[in-house]
């Protein structure tokens, strides 16, 4: 079943979304644009397994396909809009005449329009703004990338620890199985002495 929502992503700052998609149906979303501006947009199949029958189009206001992608876990885009008016992006999971397996899946993607800094309308004033707005990305990239490099640790400390704990796991699951044989043979053989001295008497 075809379920289109309405999304007017008239804001220009990128904002993603999250969508689960059901099996057998598409869900769509449309942004307004203007002649010349630029698209960018991606996605990413959050769950459900990397061979999904996952189907990601763009189209545009006259019904034109402008982008596809089919079977890929995740991709990205991007475009200029050939004319004003509504740009739809639309998910489909097994739908389509494609291969429907019954799993829903949860999408991720964002869908937007950026307007390009134009160079006729540059100042000095805009330019040092762009240079302090680089030096932000810069020190929030860096402190990004100090965060993974922490988490790669942290990952690395857990693996290491189920590892520790696995062969001690192991190791008293030999020791156990060991003394259970022991007391085994102990049993028996004190059994059989006990035997052996009744047949005496």
């Amino acid at each position: 079943m075809l379920s289109l929502l309405l999304l007017i992503l008239l804001l220009k700052p990128a904002t993603s979304f999250t969508v689960e998609v059901a099996p057998g149906t598409v869900e769509c979303y449309i942004t307004v644009a203007t002649q010349g501006d630029d698209f960018l947009g991606n996605f990413e199949v959050l769950t459900g397994g990397s061979h999904a029958p996952v189907e990601v189009t763009v189209e545009g206001p006259d019904g034109k396909l402008l982008w596809r992608a089919a079977d890929k876990s995740e991709e990205t885009f991007s475009f200029e809009a050939e004319a004003n008016g509504d740009y739809t992006l639309c998910i489909s999971n097994g739908a389509r005449g494609r291969a429907d397996d019954g799993i829903p899946r949860l999408v991720g993607f964002s869908f937007r329009t950026d307007v390009l800094v134009d160079e006729a309308i540059a100042s000095e004033q805009s330019i040092r703004r762009l240079i302090e707005l680089g030096n932000s990305l810069t020190k929030g990239l860096t402190n990004v990338m100090d965060h993974q490099s922490y988490m790669r640790q942290r990952e690395d400390l857990h693996a290491s620890t189920m590892e520790s704990i696995g062969s001690r796991v192991l190791i008293w699951t030999v020791v156990e199985a060991v003394v259970l044989v022991g007391m085994a043979v102990w049993q028996i053989s004190i059994i059989s002495k006990f035997f052996e001295v009744r047949r005496a008497i």
